[in-house]
């Protein structure tokens, strides 16, 4: 006897299967296709809800950047939903109720304890992704709470601010930001701001058609290494760009695939042309500490000292080098990255500080 009609459970399979196939036109790879769609049709429902990224990562055999990049261009296509969880700092019991970042405020109180706290985006705010319904509907045996505990337990949870320095959240998500006059703090931040150096004197050799090629193709090189090390770029300030990243290995890693990069830059393009004068000076600087995140013309954006010094650290760059602090020193484990980083530190003074910091100037070589 034929069969007219077709089990929920295949209608909810293949709609998986069409929605998950779409994720092509984001340069999803149908092997990353294939290992998602056996995920969401057939892993425990528990693993569906609220679910650790970390948890997927493992499963899909992806690195947490590939497998947070997936989930994001899912949820572009709503695939999954996105959870900011809040974790009370008292009781320890978890607020499930922000599906949005907009609803995430500078002080945060527990339901259940009623304790009230600043909105930590490194130690309370967390991201778990769920399955959604109309793709495959999950029953009360889903939310279970010692399993997530024992997933967190076993892999660590993603922080919100992790999310927040993903370059895909921020290109697909622009306007997914706080309430303004509210903010979340950071504990831990890098921020890295580069500039060019002579750079009016650029356009006035070349001509602002030549140069604005020259400068673009700077910020592609630029864009790619930072999302390659795990940031994302927050904001371009005329030539110059300011990227956040939540570890300082990633941070000093990418300023030296810049230069490393520009160098090589600079020498194909005076191969190109014939000449030696097709030289653009990258100027560098990192610093690492607390901020605050905030809304700035309608983008997710960083506000403190900690910025302000990154800044200035960076002006302190003669360019082709990098200037970075001792707080970032500090922070940074794979100092081998660093071996060529110039010896004593020198003590500078920066305008809207009231002592002196250490800073360290290095080069950086192909």
């Amino acid at each position: 006897m034929l069969n007219l009609f077709k089990s929920s459970k295949q209608i909810n399979n293949q709609a998986i299967v069409e929605a998950v196939e779409f994720l092509g036109r984001y340069e999803v790879g149908v092997v990353e296709q294939k290992k998602l769609i056996n995920f969401l049709q057939n892993e425990d429902e528990r693993s569906l809800y609220h679910t650790n990224p970390r948890l997927i990562s493992e499963r899909l055999d992806l690195s947490e950047q590939d497998t947070l990049q997936l989930l994001v261009v899912a949820l572009k296509e709503g695939i999954v939903t996105l959870n900011w969880d809040i974790q009370c700092p008292k009781c320890h019991g978890i607020d499930f109720a922000a599906t949005q970042l907009g609803e995430i405020t500078t002080y945060h109180v527990c339901p259940a304890c009623h304790h009230k706290h600043e909105s930590d985006a490194d130690q309370q705010v967390r991201v778990t992704f769920s399955i959604d319904e109309r793709l495959r509907s999950l029953s009360e045996r889903a939310d279970d709470l010692g399993f997530r505990n024992h997933v967190d337990a076993e892999y660590g949870v993603v922080s919100g601010h992790r999310l927040l320095t993903l370059q895909k959240f921020r290109d697909l998500f622009p306007r997914e930001t706080i309430p303004p006059n509210e903010s979340l703090l950071i504990r831990q931040v890098t921020i890295l701001f580069t500039d060019l150096a002579g750079s009016t004197a650029l356009y006035s050799q070349k001509g602002d058609s030549q140069a604005y090629s020259l400068v673009s193709q700077h910020f592609q090189i630029l864009f790619k290494i930072v999302d390659q090390h795990h940031g994302a770029v927050i904001k371009t300030i005329g030539d110059a760009i300011m990227a956040a990243f939540t570890s300082p290995d990633d941070g000093i890693k990418a300023a030296i695939a810049m230069q490393v990069e520009m160098q090589k830059f600079n020498g194909l393009a005076n191969q190109a042309s014939g000449s030696t004068d097709n030289q653009l000076i990258l100027k560098v600087g990192v610093h690492a500490g607390a901020c605050i995140s905030v809304t700035l013309n309608d983008r997710a954006d960083y506000f403190g000292t900690t910025v302000n010094t990154a800044a200035r650290v960076q002006a302190l760059s003669q360019g082709n080098d990098i200037v970075f602090t001792a707080d970032l020193l500090s922070r940074v484990k794979a100092i081998t990255a660093l071996k060529n980083y110039i010896g004593d530190p020198n003590y500078v003074t920066l305008k809207g500080l009231s002592e002196p910091i250490a800073v360290f100037r290095m080069t950086a070589t192909p």
